[in-house]
């Protein structure tokens, strides 16, 4: 059998979940929370450890970083607000790396389990690390395209956006890096640019609210009776109830494969 042939026969075998064609969002979003649901200790399993380094102990670096931009300009106040900048950008970069792990993971254990297989999560966290550098430089250049987009005007910026959204799963799935990531993204929005936009902008709209209005005040009100705002036991129970919300993101993966997987049969 030659692989052709072998990647169409398993996707013949996918479940219905992944046969999204003639569903609409809503029955699409409710088939991806049940999924979820029964990989939920498995994608806990990863998430919540490594975001628990990313809310919780990573923030606490920037005690050790020092003002990088003291003397630049010359003026204290300015130097200050540069340092303070940078120093956020520098904790926002080693988070963003670090959660970069579990998501690769996530991705991996989510796609194997469609196929019938398990992947452990200590195996996909270990790939992850090795999936890790040119996910890294692929996500830069992402994120940069799309900043340069709505730097220019905010239309460019959204249609960046949406064409290259799936460079995620053209990178861990197909092993497609860097650019060929991003063009392949492009090649499967090109012609469903519509059907893609509604989706992406329907599943964004469910896990903001789901973030914010749900977790985010659970955790805030739960942090409070803790500890006062910036005291450890504080900061550590948000960052629990952060690296658990963090779990969720599972749907929006979910979700987003999809359609991912629908795009390449077409």
């Amino acid at each position: 059998m030659s692989d052709d042939e072998a990647v169409i026969e398993m996707e013949e075998e996918l479940p219905p979940i992944f046969e999204p064609k003639e569903k609409g969002f809503f029955p699409l979003l409710g088939e991806s929370f049940k999924f979820f649901l029964l990989h939920l200790p498995a994608i806990a399993t990863i998430v919540v450890p490594v975001f628990l380094v990313v809310e919780f102990l990573v923030p606490l670096l920037s005690n050790f970083i020092p003002d990088l931009a003291d003397g630049m300009t010359g003026v204290g106040f300015l130097d200050d607000i540069l340092s303070e900048i940078i120093r956020m950008i520098i904790i926002a970069l080693i988070g963003a790396i670090i959660g970069g792990i579990a998501w690769i993971a996530t991705i991996r254990v989510i796609a194997s389990s469609i196929r019938g297989e398990k992947i452990p999560p200590i195996q996909a966290m270990k790939d992850g690390m090795e999936m890790l550098p040119m996910f890294v430089v692929t996500a830069i250049l992402y994120y940069l395209f799309v900043a340069i987009g709505f730097i220019l005007l905010i239309v460019p910026g959204v249609i960046i956006w949406i064409y290259f959204i799936f460079w995620q799963f053209s990178y861990v799935l197909r092993g497609n890096g860097a650019f060929s990531a991003l063009t392949h993204s492009k090649d499967l929005v090109s012609g469903n640019f519509i059907r893609v936009a509604l989706n992406v902008v329907g599943i964004s709209i469910v896990m903001y609210v789901l973030n914010t209005f749900v977790i985010g005040l659970i955790a805030g009100t739960i942090a409070g009776l803790v500890g006062e705002e910036d005291s450890i036991p504080y900061l550590l129970v948000d960052a629990i109830f952060t690296a658990l919300g963090k779990v969720f993101e599972g749907v929006r993966i979910i979700f987003m494969l999809s359609l991912f997987k629908d795009l390449e049969k077409d």
